[in-house]
Order: C-alpha cells, then sequence, then structure tokens
C-alpha cells in the first residue's frame, strides 16, 4: 500500500490499545442509510455512513460527494451485494487515446505496477497474461488498508479477484475478496466498475467507480473518507500518461 496518495491522511499501521476504543465506539456508531437507487442498468446498495445520516454530500464528505456523482451509465451487479457498503469512490478522467489502447493498458494486469505502483503485484490464474471474461487473479489492491491492526491475528494481504463484466474495449468490472477474515467477515469485499466511452478516434472519458464493504472499508470510512478517491485519481492519472504515451 502506497502511502504517498494523502500523508495527511495514511493509515496507521497499527492502533494502540486505548484507539481500539474510540474506533469500536465508531463502528458501533454505524447505522444504515438508504441513498437514492442508481439509475444504472442494475441498481446499486445503499452505504453505511458514520456519524449523522448524508441524503447530501456534505463539505469534506467524499464518499456522499462520489456517491451523488456517480454514473448513470455503470453496470452493477447487485446480487453480489446484498447489505450495504461502507465505501464508494467516482473517478473520472478525459484521456487523448483511442478505446483500444486504454483497454490494452487495463486487460494487461500483469503490467499495471510497471506504470501504476499502486495497484501493487498482480497473477492471473492459469497463467494468461491478460484479463477475460471469469478471469481470476490476485493482486494487492491499493484502495482500501488491510494493515490496519486492529486484531493483532490479521496482517496485510492479498485479494482474490473475479472479471465479471468483460465488454471490449469498453466495460470491464471485477470483484475481490480479502484472504484474512476476522468473525465480521472478509477484511475487505470491493468491486472495481471501468466505463470507457468513445468522444472521438482518440479520445475517450474513463469513469472508474468502486463500491467496497468489511472491516477495512469500514474502518477507512471512519478515518479517511477521501483516501479511496485519491488513490483513483492517481490510478486514472497513470494511466493517461501511458495511454497517450503510445498514441
Amino acid at each position: 500500500m502506497d502511502r504517498r496518495a494523502n500523508p495527511r491522511c495514511a493509515y496507521p499501521g497499527k492502533l494502540k490499545v486505548s484507539d481500539r476504543y474510540v474506533l469500536l465506539l465508531v463502528v458501533c456508531g454505524l447505522f444504515l442509510v438508504a441513498a437514492t437507487a442508481a439509475k444504472a442498468a442494475t441498481e446499486l446498495p445503499a452505504i453505511t455512513v458514520t456519524g449523522k445520516t448524508t441524503p447530501t454530500p456534505r463539505p469534506g464528505d467524499t464518499v456522499s460527494r462520489d456517491w451523488a456523482e456517480r454514473s448513470p451509465e455503470v453496470n452493477w451487479p447487485t446480487p453480489m451485494f446484498n447489505g450495504a457498503a461502507e465505501v464508494f469512490a467516482h473517478n473520472q478522467i478525459v484521456i487523448n487515446a483511442s478505446c483500444d489502447a486504454v483497454w490494452d493498458h487495463l486487460i494487461h494486469a500483469v503490467l499495471w505496477p510497471h506504470w501504476c505502483p499502486y495497484s501493487g503485484k498482480v497473477s492471473i490464474w492459469g497463467g494468461s497474461q491478460v484479463l477475460q471474461q471469469n478471469s481470476r487473479f490476485t493482486w494487492v489492491s491499493s484502495d482500501l488498508p488491510q494493515n490496519i491492526g486492529i486484531f493483532e491475528t490479521y496482517r496485510p494481504d492479498r485479494v482474490d479477484a473475479q472479471v465479471m463484466e468483460f465488454a471490449p474495449p469498453n466495460r470491464i468490472g471485477w470483484r475481490s475478496f480479502g484472504r484474512q477474515w476476522t468473525i465480521h467477515g472478509p477484511l475487505v469485499d470491493s468491486y472495481h466498475n471501468w466505463f470507457i466511452k468513445p468522444m472521438g478516434s482518440k479520445k475517450c472519458v474513463v469513469t472508474f467507480e468502486e463500491v467496497a464493504t468489511g472491516v477495512a472499508a469500514r474502518y477507512l470510512r471512519a478515518a479517511c473518507s477521501e483516501y479511496v478517491h485519491l488513490t483513483h485519481d492517481h490510478w486514472l492519472e497513470a494511466l493517461k500518461r501511458v495511454s497517450e504515451a503510445r498514441s
């Protein structure tokens, strides 16, 4: 996990005993907020937030702001999230390259660390070099910290993922599970969604959204709600640089 995204809110590697009590109070204070249904082909689940309800964005509340700005053009496999999710991120960027050029970088997952260190090492199961429909792969996700130190027995680990949506060269989405589990379930359960929309022969707009739940997401929602948004910004900026360099 690269902490350069925002040093001011970098998660701690380990919590003090006193901090654990504070964290438990925060977690106990969580309650479900019914969010407005998404207008995408499939609806998104509601989002669980900390503290007061947030039906509309608040200053400094990145998750609720991103939720309000979510794209109606992105598809979501709602059945995969029967409960609520603590984190949602919406990021978008214009890239002066073709959809095919951008797509090629995204499906060559084993090369992600070469142009975006925030992605971590990637291994595609079965020896393939590119992602395809139903591909399974293991990676070190930079989006959610897993070394949050809530419990001594849970250490940073990789996540296993599977491609759920694959429509070249415009849509790819995968679900990731953290390998570490707690009494409350996996440390992280997330879905990454990419939509590449053409704006010309060598220009496109890329929408990157993520929904996440689990202990790590719950912790991050309270500690630094903008962290996922910031790491996604870095990922998109890196994708823009490498795609435009090829054009």
